[in-house]
């Protein structure tokens, strides 16, 4: 943002230079990115008036020219047609260099010399639109008020600094010269000086002249007023010079004071032409699908529901904060006006420029946030400089259109004791309490606690670090050079470290990596076809998606309820370009809304999504890689065949916590799901929880003694019915061997129709081991009966 060191002084007497002034400021956080002399190519240029014109005696298209220049004469000589005897213009005299990159020195011209040169407009950096005859395709005839001798740069007042600063996105209260001039005020202790809002007006009310009606929730407010028998004049040389300053064109004298306002006050505003308003009504709304509007760049638009809009009765005529129309802007027959000074919402403001490509000084203000208390100062300032100017008749009132209730000064309780701790400096009581009210923030001591009152606008300062950020940048950085002794002795450490879901996370990540799996990266939005091509049923509350209001495309329309969606486009697109052997996992979340539409925020869950594709890959495989990963945790859990609708009904398995909570499924996915993906090969997925998890107690061990006994083995091979599952069989055996139990694990599985309809053979290899003695076959023999008969009674099973 640019701001002028001329119009700073206008709030704050300051003594320093512009560096100096630069330096401060970037010391309080304002990086001052760029100083901006406007006198760097200025020098030795004066104001001379031509006392006497000569015919050159060598050469018929130049003329001599005895100038009086002040303390001096001097001579010119030029080929320019349009000067005269006691025109007052510039002249650049030796050691002059010029924007246009001449240096000037005397030079002989056929035997007459010629001390320097008459400039025009733009060799000093000006138009028609800074001064009258800046563009002349001649020298530069200046007012008769100039004086000779003085300097050009004081007399076009093209003697300004102006610093580019960088505002950080916390500080939209800055993006203003008064914002900067209050954080100069604060850096050196002066006093604010306020700027007068005062203003006559004539008979009459604006509500007679024109209507608001705000239609839409992304203006929280709106504000009008009405001005008739304006005179559209060139401004002042203090508004040109300041406009000009900072990159702004002057134009006339109404469109001049909106653009002094959104500079000085940071707030945007737009003048309309009375007369082009159908039926004397302003309407701020969303506009239509197929309006169109031509603006002031000279391009059409077209118009949606998304973009906002200030209408009239019957079209509209400016993009709301952005760029205003062809049909309501200010012209030279315009003799009424109708001012705006608004709040929008910053997001529809920053979606529309973007959509369009616009980037205007006023978007560049809104998208950065306006308070909705500014508009109220800024349009009496406004109308100031109008009854100032005299340049229009200000009818009583104004319309003010507020749908938000005003912001409330906050008190903060700040403990001192903490502020302190923070910086690691012992700062006296009354030294906070005097930088905190030079920033505007009212502060009161009370034992160890400040009372503070930061200002409406300051909306970025809400606990002890805001406080103690605000102290530090004034009181300055540059303390912690010397302090003595050890630098935050008393401050405390704050150790840096992942929460536990994260640690626990990059564990199963470091497990999947080592196991060959690849981790992938997903939207965490998909298309709500994901949910039929995962054949979830209608009854699923999965189906129940957060639909996202302007969507990049289709396929990106919807907060995702599955993980699994991702991952099997991710197999798909593998497969092909020619990819196999595919091992892939996500870390991501699913969004669960508690209702639609949206009342409150959606429940967000935490999830591992695993997928394989490969060659000779099983269910068993996966089932090891996960029973690693539960191994790290203290879950205890057990499996039943799972319901989940995308997978295999035969091979798939949910995995089942202490509680009941289904922590996590895996299995082969179904032959259909894959049909919807073109997937022609197998592929096997696994889906974890992890916020459960993390939730869990830290996993502990325990040691115990190797027993000095012998492992004994027994081998067992049962019959039982197709739906019997072996975690139920292992589960039942652990609890038939008692304490001599040592281990179990299944080796085989066998179909045949010997055995019988929907019948299987399932080989179990027991292992037996007492801590106490050597087991005797007779003891192993007995316990495995005992085995058997608990199967036989639990799960009809036979021995093969």
């Amino acid at each position: 943002m640019k701001v002028s060191y001329n119009w700073l002084k206008d709030f704050v007497d300051i003594e320093d230079g512009a560096e100096e002034v630069a330096k401060r400021l970037t010391a309080a956080g304002f990086e001052v990115e760029e100083l901006e002399c406007q006198n760097e190519h200025l020098h030795d240029v004066y104001v001379g008036k031509i006392l006497k014109i000569e015919r050159h005696p060598a050469a018929d298209k130049l003329v001599v020219c005895q100038v009086d220049v002040g303390e001096k004469r001097v001579q010119i000589i030029t080929s320019a047609t349009n000067v005269f005897e006691g025109a007052m213009v510039p002249v650049s005299l030796e050691g002059a260099d010029l924007v246009n990159g001449v240096k000037i020195k005397p030079t002989n011209f056929r035997g007459v010399k010629s001390d320097g040169m008459f400039c025009s407009g733009e060799e000093l950096g000006v138009d028609e639109n800074y001064i009258e005859g800046g563009s002349v395709n001649g020298i530069l005839i200046l007012s008769e008020s100039f004086v000779a001798g003085q300097k050009i740069e004081d007399a076009l007042m093209l003697n300004d600094v102006v610093f580019d600063i960088n505002v950080t996105p916390n500080r939209p209260d800055c993006n203003s010269v008064i914002g900067i001039a209050r954080e100069i005020c604060a850096i050196y202790g002066k006093k604010f000086k306020d700027f007068a809002v005062d203003y006559k007006t004539v008979a009459g009310d604006v509500k007679d002249f024109v209507s608001v009606e705000v239609k839409t929730e992304n203006c929280p407010r709106y504000i009008a007023s009405y001005i008739k028998n304006i005179k559209l004049e060139r401004s002042p040389l203090w508004i040109r010079s300041r406009l000009h300053a900072v990159g702004i064109k002057p134009i006339n004298t109404m469109v001049d004071i909106t653009n002094y306002i959104l500079v000085e006050q940071g707030q945007p505003m737009h003048a309309f032409d009375y007369k082009y308003l159908d039926g004397k009504k302003i309407v701020v709304r969303q506009a239509k699908k197929g309006e169109k509007i031509s603006v002031l760049n000279g391009q059409t638009y077209d118009l949606d529901e998304g973009v906002m809009v200030i209408a009239d009765q019957n079209k509209p005529v400016v993009i709301a904060g952005v760029i205003g129309g062809v049909n309501s802007c200010i012209e030279k027959e315009t003799t009424e006006t109708v001012f705006e000074c608004a709040v929008f919402d910053l997001k529809s403001v920053r979606l529309t420029a973007k959509k369009y490509g616009l980037r205007t000084d006023s978007s560049a203000r809104y998208e950065k946030g306006v308070n909705v208390n500014s508009p109220t100062l800024a349009i009496k300032r406004a109308l100031h400089l109008v009854d100032k100017l005299g340049c229009g008749e200000i009818v009583e009132g104004l319309i003010d259109e507020c749908q938000q209730p005003l912001g409330e000064e906050k008190k903060l309780e700040i403990s001192y004791a903490k502020v302190m701790k923070i910086l690691g400096l012992d700062i006296s009581k009354e030294k906070v309490a005097e930088i905190l009210n030079d920033l505007g923030i009212k502060t009161a001591i009370m034992g160890d606690t400040l009372l503070c009152v930061p200002p409406i606008l300051r909306e970025d300062i809400k606990n002890d670090n805001d406080i103690a950020e605000e102290v530090i940048r004034i009181f300055g950085y540059d303390v912690y050079n010397n302090v003595e002794g050890r630098l935050f002795e008393n401050s405390a450490i704050t150790v840096g470290q992942y929460e536990p879901r994260l640690v626990m996370e990059n564990g199963f990540k470091n497990i999947l990596v080592d196991n060959g799996f690849y981790e992938t990266l997903n939207y965490s939005l998909y298309s709500a076809s994901a949910c039929d091509k995962l054949m979830l049923s209608e009854e699923d509350s999965r189906r129940n998606v957060i639909k996202i209001a302007n969507p990049i495309s289709e396929d990106l329309s919807t907060a995702r309820t599955v993980m699994a969606h991702a991952l099997l486009l991710d197999i798909a697109y593998n497969l092909s370009v020619g990819n196999k052997d595919l091992r892939f996992f996500e870390v991501g979340k699913v969004y669960q809304p508690k209702s639609l539409p949206l009342t409150e925020l959606p429940v967000e869950n935490n999830r591992l999504s695993i997928a394989v594709c490969e060659n000779g890959y099983d269910f068993f495989e996966l089932k090891g890689v996960l029973e690693n990963l539960l191994l790290t945790t203290s879950l205890k859990y057990s499996l039943r065949r799972s319901t989940e609708p995308y997978l295999h009904s035969g091979i798939g398995a949910d995995i089942v916590a202490e509680d009941g909570v289904i922590v996590g499924w895996f299995g082969k996915v179904h032959k259909s799901v894959l049909k919807n993906y073109d997937i022609s090969q197998d592929v096997f997925y696994a889906e974890i929880d992890t916020d459960y998890l993390s939730k869990l107690e830290e996993k502990k061990y325990s040691t115990k003694e190797i027993s000095k006994y012998p492992v004994v083995e027994r081998d067992i091979a049962v019959v039982v019915d197709e739906k019997v599952c072996n975690a139920d069989l292992i589960s039942a055996i652990k609890s038939g061997c008692g304490k001599i139990f040592y281990d179990v694990s299944l080796f085989d599985v066998y179909r045949s129709d010997a055995l019988g309809e929907n019948k299987k053979s399932m080989a179990y290899k027991i292992m037996f081991m007492s801590e106490e003695k050597t087991l005797t076959s007779e003891e192993i023999n007995a316990v495995v009966n005992k085995v058997l008969k608990g199967l036989e009674f639990r799960f009809g099973a036979k021995l093969r």
